[in-house]
């Protein structure tokens, strides 16, 4: 069958656990790169010129993180690019939702909600 790139689930793929632990152990060490870019951006003045290994692991190019993603049958170069694409938007404070206003999306229920910015009131008609 032709690799049409679509996005499915193979039923005749069967139960990895090496694959799944190699995963996990990417998971891990991406959840640890978000935290310390979290508290990097936070506390910008405290961390700006520390290196974090945490980081350097998930977004440079380093023989560990290609070895790690390939025995998780992950291609390694694609999985450090959405990671250094998400440490970038969270650098440049960029939400992924857009905002609305609360009015207009709860109109047709009745109910109204108002910001003045720190907190949110809601009333229902």
């Amino acid at each position: 069958m032709a690799d049409l790139g679509l996005k499915a689930i193979n039923l005749e793929d069967p139960f990895n656990p090496l694959r799944n632990l190699w995963r996990n152990v990417l998971i891990v060490s991406i959840e640890d790169a978000i935290k310390i870019k979290r508290q990097v951006v936070q506390y910008k003045e405290l961390y700006e010129k520390r290196r974090f290994h945490e980081l350097d692991y998930v977004s440079l190019p380093n023989r560990d993180f290609d070895a790690v993603c390939s025995m998780a049958e992950l291609d390694g170069s694609l999985v450090r690019k959405k990671v250094n694409a998400l440490l970038e938007r969270m650098e440049s404070n960029d939400n992924d939702m857009p905002t609305m206003p609360w009015k207009r999306l709860y109109q047709s229920k009745g109910i109204y909600r108002e910001s003045d910015g720190n907190h949110t009131a809601v009333s229902a008609m």
